[in-house]
């Protein structure tokens, strides 16, 4: 987050350049409608209803647009890198309420499917050149350890990771791709834990007499390392110093913000696991309405959620607060591997990203999409990193 003298500046910076009338005009609508996912299908009425629901509603509307002549306090009650605290969360929305068959994902779409759209989309191809006035997001997720081609990843501004960078959460794994990112050219790295960052969660990490016998051997041996690799009591989220972590928490780049966690339903025992039902809706809840893009390592119930088996194993309580409250532009995940795609419900785009396939070979491609600002802004903030990046890590 900027401080109150670094947003002035910023806000001058923005406000002192003179905007053609013909782009005051355009720039509202193109930050709407514009489809940088090239959806299938005219999503025109939906985009209008929403765009009228947004303003009339007392919700906090954070278009790049208009963040950029917000005022800072206003800015940073959403965009302060830290979670926010219930009573903060009831100001913004009103909570969704349980589905009555939220154990049962596959039956829950089938209840839901109608009223849910969901229209496949084509991805923006990988040479599409970077515009001054547009932020590239570059999005990866599962890579689970493995060697990365980073000729594969193609040029953006911003890079997003939707979890399982690691197989376990080893240190020297949090290690190893610390100095993959700090190799990589873009602006910003935005990193967000998933179930196989077991080191990242320490629920998981305290020692239950309960856990079966190789689970309290692979907790062990992750202890074991953690101990012997730490310096001074450096946790292994801490070793990602070439990134910002997002864990619950929302951060504003470009002025467009981002909300990441890294929660999902319960599958066997790993990291960052919660009950289906109200266990994962309190951190659901924890979203703030309208955030651009969010970053959940989990997918909604009936976006690339699907195993090969026809099982569905999103969570309904995830899909219906981003279709009833929050309502991002792009909601970026991975975890099932197999539902690597890109998917639309007339507003929102879905994107699951994970690189590795079902059998853990990194076949898909990296997904990228773009977000109309103002050419002041994106230079502002690709001049100014590292004095974005201290004051962000200052709030932590």
């Amino acid at each position: 987050m900027l401080s109150p003298a670094l947003l002035k500046v910023s806000l001058n910076r923005r406000s002192s350049a003179p905007v053609p009338q013909d782009e005051k005009m355009m720039f509202p609508s193109r930050s709407r409608t514009a489809s940088y996912l090239q959806p299938m299908m005219e999503d025109q009425e939906l985009v209008g209803f929403n765009r009228d629901r947004r303003r009339s509603s007392g919700s906090i509307i954070i278009d790049s647009f208009e963040l950029g002549n917000a005022s800072p306090s206003r800015r940073s009650s959403i965009a302060s890198g830290l979670p926010l605290d219930k009573k903060q969360r009831r100001k913004l929305s009103n909570p969704v309420p349980l589905h009555q068959y939220t154990e049962d994902p596959t039956l829950a779409w089938e209840m839901l499917k109608e009223k849910r759209p969901v229209k496949p989309v084509r991805q923006m191809r990988l040479d599409t050149p970077v515009k001054p006035d547009h932020v590239r997001f570059v999005c990866i997720g599962c890579t689970h350890g493995e060697q990365m081609d980073l000729s594969r990843l193609p040029p953006g501004d911003v890079l997003l990771v939707a979890g399982d960078f690691t197989s376990c959460g080893l240190p020297n794994e949090v290690h190893n791709f610390n100095k993959l990112l700090g190799k990589l050219k873009y602006a910003y790295k935005v990193v967000i834990g998933g179930n196989h960052e077991c080191t990242f969660d320490d629920t998981f990490l305290k020692l239950n007499k309960e856990s079966e016998p190789k689970e309290m051997a692979l907790k062990q041996a992750l202890l074991s390392a953690i101990h012997s690799d730490s310096k001074g009591g450096i946790s292994a989220k801490d070793l990602l110093s070439n990134a910002i972590y997002l864990e619950d928490s929302v951060i504003e780049l470009f002025g467009i913000t981002i909300y990441g966690t890294p929660w999902q339903p319960k599958v066997d025992n790993w990291a960052f696991n919660l009950s289906r039902g109200q266990s994962l809706l309190d951190k659901w809840n924890m979203i703030p309405t309208g955030v651009d893009v969010l970053l959940t390592h989990t997918p909604p119930l009936g976006h690339g959620d699907m195993m090969n088996n026809g099982q569905r194993m999103g969570c309904v309580e995830l899909l219906n607060t981003v279709f009833k409250r929050v309502r991002p532009k792009y909601h970026v995940f991975g975890h099932i591997h197999e539902g690597y795609g890109c998917t639309t419900d007339g507003y929102t785009k879905f994107i699951n990203c994970c690189l590795c396939n079902e059998n853990l070979d990194m076949k898909n491609e990296p997904v990228i999409f773009d977000i109309p600002v103002h050419p002041h802004t994106k230079q502002f903030y690709v001049q100014n990193v590292k004095k974005i990046l201290k004051r962000f890590q200052k709030k932590k």
